[in-house]
């Protein structure tokens, strides 16, 4: 079997409605312009950008979108891009406090901020860092890696500059991360685990009173369809634990993480188990049908874990 070595590592793709997010998706696709229609709530991509393969959550800016999924999906991504229409400085206000509250949601994400339209009439460069409080950055988390660059989607100016930066800075930071792995399932949509494994040696008590009901009705969320036909994610936090769920395509990942794991980093190593089912077993998938059941060799998903993250993953 092929051993894949690729990352989908989680970017989050923000800004007020007709900033130019949904445009700047499509350039990364297919490296062209093309008029695009607002996005309705999320759209889910996958690129390859300076070697560096991005899922990218381009997230509707709408009031209602901004409200309805923002927080989750900047939480558990691992770097952000937050466009500006710097035509627009009717809004400026709006997207200083949106913005702001994106820093909040994630203190430590590679932050890439694009003021977009510079080909139209816009707010001069130095005016918009200034607007933004772009100097107070460093004094919120000396920490994060930051930049701004102005750009236009419809003739790429600067785009090749500024993602040459952003690839660089998020692939660093996975691997220099590390997160601990408490439980590991992932489920098939009738509720019945393919991969099953629980690592912490803590009494299955505590777990019971403080993880096992959010993680079940989680689940339960998963298997009645709540989390919609395509991609899903949800996130619980418990008093000693962290529970991440991405869903794709009918497959669950849930890890279970120790309090101070990097939730960002978890989301990548999630990600990667589900890149890793869909492409290798889609095709090997009738090597492990027995008696009309799937069966899966006992420690596939720990060998992949090893291959790719032994340097990332602490098994408790």
């Amino acid at each position: 079997m092929q051993i894949l070595s690729e990352r989908r590592i989680p970017i989050a793709i923000v800004g007020l409605e007709n900033a130019g997010k949904t445009t700047l998706s499509v350039r990364l696709q297919t490296g062209r312009y093309h008029q695009t229609l607002p996005t309705a709530g999320l759209d889910v991509e996958v690129v390859d950008v300076k070697g560096t393969l991005f899922q990218l959550f381009d997230l509707g800016g709408h009031q209602h979108f901004r409200e309805l999924f923002w927080r989750n999906y900047v939480q558990l991504s691992q770097g952000i891009i937050f466009v500006i229409d710097s035509s627009d400085c009717e809004k400026l206000d709006e997207v200083v406090d949106w913005l702001w509250k994106c820093l909040e949601w994630n203190k430590n994400a590679p932050l890439l901020i694009l003021a977009n339209k510079s080909d139209l009439k816009h707010i001069e460069f130095e005016d918009l860092i200034r607007k933004i409080r772009l100097a107070k950055l460093p004094i919120q988390n000396p920490h994060r890696s930051f930049r701004i660059f102005e750009v236009s989607m419809k003739l790429g100016t600067n785009l090749d500059e500024a993602f040459s930066w952003f690839s660089q800075k998020t692939s660093n930071i996975i691997d220099g991360s590390q997160i601990k792995l408490l439980g590991l399932y992932i489920y098939l949509p009738t509720g019945i685990p393919i991969a099953s494994h629980l690592f912490t040696k803590e009494p299955s008590q505590n777990l019971d009173v403080d993880m096992i009901p959010g993680f079940l009705n989680a689940i339960d969320q998963f298997t009645s369809g709540f989390m919609g036909p395509n991609e899903g994610l949800q996130s619980l936090n418990t008093q000693n634990h962290c529970i991440l769920m991405v869903k794709r395509e009918g497959v669950l990942c849930a890890l279970i993480t120790a309090k101070d794991s990097d939730p960002g980093v978890t989301r990548v190593v999630a990600e990667s188990i589900l890149t890793y089912l869909e492409t290798s077993f889609a095709e090997k998938l009738s090597l492990f049908r027995k008696d009309g059941k799937i069966r899966f060799p006992k420690n596939f998903i720990l060998d992949f874990l090893e291959r790719e993250f032994s340097k990332t993953v602490i098994i408790n």
